[in-house]
């Protein structure tokens, strides 16, 4: 049971890791038409 937790763990984390890095591509993308005033990563 402890090797299937890791592993359910580890792909939520690289999903979540994934999600993240869709979310500020496109907040860049938008950023990037706007004005630079808060460029927060």
């Amino acid at each position: 049971m402890k090797y299937f937790i890791g592993i359910v763990i580890l792909l939520f984390g690289i999903y979540i890791m994934t999600d993240l890095a869709l979310k500020t591509r496109y907040t860049r993308k938008r950023l990037a038409k706007e004005k630079n005033k808060s460029y927060e990563f």
